[in-house]
């Protein structure tokens, strides 16, 4: 009986770190700012997994609030930004968040940032739950 337990224990561990490993959060940087102010952070979310996945929300510590953003061309040709809900990440692909792309927002920045500095952001999926990641300021 102990011989059982031990097996479904060692499977369900095996089976969990699987999934959590299955969403990756790579490369993570952010733009240097002061305190209080709004920066950008960018990174490549891949996904081994036979299913789609979905990031609902990011959450940074070093800023107060943040927002997941895409860039859109305005009507007047200018570009800008707008929230959005949700990122997609495709099966068995990725998703880069760049400059100029998609993107998290991140306001009221709780200290003065500059290269080298890190922030801890952590990104909710549906699928995965919460992700960690690190994100080192460049500039």
């Amino acid at each position: 009986m102990k011989l059982i337990i031990v097996a479904i224990i060692t499977f369900v561990g095996v089976h969990a770190s699987a999934q959590v490993a299955s969403l990756q959060l790579k490369n993570g940087w952010m733009y240097s700012a002061d305190s209080g102010m709004i920066t950008g952070a960018f990174l490549t979310i891949q996904n081994r997994s036979p299913q789609p996945d979905t990031i609902i929300a990011a959450i940074a510590e070093c800023a107060e609030h943040t927002e997941i953003h895409t860039t859109v061309r305005n009507e007047d040709g200018t570009m800008g930004m707008r929230p959005i809900p949700e990122l997609i990440v495709p099966s068995r692909g990725s998703l880069v968040l760049k400059p100029r792309s998609l993107h998290i927002m991140l306001y009221h920045l709780r200290k003065t940032l500059r290269p080298g500095d890190r922030c801890i952001l952590f990104l909710r999926s549906k699928r995965h739950g919460t992700l960690k990641t690190e994100l080192i300021v460049r500039r």
